[in-house]
C-alpha cells in the first residue's frame, strides 16, 4: 500500500466518523419525528446548545469522558460507537473496492452501510425497522439492475429474482411462526435484489448471530419471563373469575381458546381479533382485561404473551420478551456486500 493510499484510508475514516455523527442525529430524532436540520444539536438533559468541539466525532466523547460539558449528565457511549463503526465500515469498503477501482460498489456501500446502521439502532431502541430504511435498501437493489458493476459483482437478473423468491418464502414462514417481524422480511427482500445469490452467506451469518444472541438472551431472561407470566396469569385469573361470576363472556364447556396479547413501550394490550368467538358464551369484557394488565404489569417493556383458557380455567400463560434481528441481518448484509463473492467462491470450491 502506497503513502497516498494510506492517506486516502485516513480521509475515508474521518469522513465515515463525520457521517456517523450525523447518523446519531437520525437515529435519535427520526422515531420522535423531529427535524434533522432546523433544530440545533443540544444536551437533552440541560438543553444547552452544543459547540463544534462538543461534537467532534469519537474524540469529543473520549475527551469529555462521556459527560455533558455543562451539566455533567452521562452521554451514552453509543454515540461514539456509531461514529467508530461507520468510520470502520467505510474504510473497509474503500480497502475492498476503492483500491481496485470498483467505484460503483464503493459508492453503493457509502449509501447502504449508513442505512443498515440506522435501522439496527432504531430496531434495538424501538423493536421495529423503519419502513423508509427497508424501502431504501429495496430501491438500491432495484437500481443495482442498471449499475455497471465490476466483473466480480456482475449478476444476471434471474439470479437476483431467484434469490428474492427463496428468501421471500423462507422469511414469510419465519414471520408467520413468529420468529421474525415484517420489517426483517422487507429488509431481506431488498437485500436479495441487491446481492443476488450472495445474500445467502449474509443470511446465514445473520441467522447464526441472531440464534446465538437469542439463546443467551433466553437464558438470561428466563426468570424475568417466568415472573411476568405469573403476573399476567394472576390478572387473567381475577378477570376470568369475574366473567364467570357474571355468567357472561366465558369459554363454553368443551371448548378452549387463546387470548393473544403484546406489550409495546411498556403498555400491555390484547389482540382481540384473534379471539375465536364461537368458543365463547357472550362477549368478554375486553376493556376490563386490558385496563387490569396496564395497571398491574408495569415492569416489562416489549414482549408477547398467550393466555390459554379451557372451560372455566385459565390453564397457563406464556410470556416471551421480544428480540431484535435487524442488527444481525445488517451484519450479514454488510459482510455479504464486502466479501460475499469470496465466501461463495470458497464454498463452491469445497464441493
Amino acid at each position: 500500500m502506497t503513502v497516498f493510499e494510506i492517506v486516502y484510508c485516513v480521509l475515508v475514516f474521518i469522513f465515515g466518523s463525520v457521517i456517523g455523527s450525523f447518523l446519531n442525529v437520525v437515529i435519535l430524532r427520526t422515531p420522535l419525528k423531529q427535524s434533522l436540520i432546523t433544530e440545533p444539536s443540544h444536551c437533552f438533559s440541560c438543553g444547552n446548545r452544543l459547540k463544534w468541539f462538543d461534537m467532534f466525532p469519537i474524540f469529543s466523547w473520549l475527551i469529555l469522558r462521556g459527560k455533558c460539558r455543562f451539566c455533567k449528565a452521562k452521554i451514552s457511549p453509543r454515540y461514539m460507537i456509531v461514529e467508530a463503526i461507520t468510520a470502520v465500515v467505510y474504510t473497509l469498503a474503500y480497502l475492498r473496492f476503492g483500491l481496485s477501482g470498483a467505484w460503483w460498489e464503493f459508492g453503493t456501500a457509502l449509501i447502504l452501510f449508513p442505512i443498515l446502521i440506522v435501522l439496527s439502532c432504531i430496531d434495538i431502541d424501538h423493536f421495529e425497522i423503519p419502513y423508509w430504511c427497508s424501502i431504501t435498501v429495496g430501491v438500491i437493489g432495484i437500481a443495482a439492475f442498471f449499475m455497471p458493476f465490476s466483473a466480480t459483482f456482475t449478476l444476471d437478473w434471474s439470479e437476483r429474482l431467484i434469490a428474492l423468491g427463496v428468501v421471500g418464502v423462507l422469511f414469510v414462514v419465519l414471520v408467520l411462526i413468529g420468529g421474525m417481524g415484517g420489517g426483517d422480511l422487507q429488509l431481506m427482500l431488498g437485500a436479495s435484489l441487491l446481492l443476488g445469490y450472495k445474500v445467502f452467506p449474509g443470511l446465514f451469518i445473520g441467522i447464526v448471530l441472531g440464534a446465538i444472541y437469542g439463546s443467551v438472551k433466553k437464558f438470561r431472561d428466563h426468570k424475568a419471563e417466568k415472573a411476568a407470566s405469573e403476573q399476567i396469569k394472576q390478572v387473567a385469573l381475577d378477570w376470568y373469575q369475574e366473567q364467570l361470576d357474571r355468567d357472561v363472556g366465558y369459554v363454553k364447556t368443551g371448548h378452549d381458546d387463546i387470548i393473544v396479547g403484546s406489550i409495546t413501550n411498556g403498555q400491555p394490550d390484547i389482540e382481540w381479533e384473534f379471539l375465536d368467538e364461537n368458543a365463547w358464551k357472550g362477549i368478554p369484557d375486553k376493556t376490563a382485561l386490558s385496563k387490569a394488565l396496564r395497571e398491574n404489569v408495569t415492569d416489562e417493556k416489549e414482549g408477547g404473551f398467550k393466555i390459554f383458557i379451557k372451560d372455566d380455567l385459565v390453564e397457563k400463560v406464556k410470556y416471551s420478551r421480544h428480540m431484535v434481528f435487524g442488527p444481525f441481518l445488517s451484519v450479514g448484509i454488510t459482510t455479504a456486500w464486502l466479501i460475499g463473492d469470496i465466501i461463495v467462491n470458497w464454498y463452491m470450491g469445497l464441493i
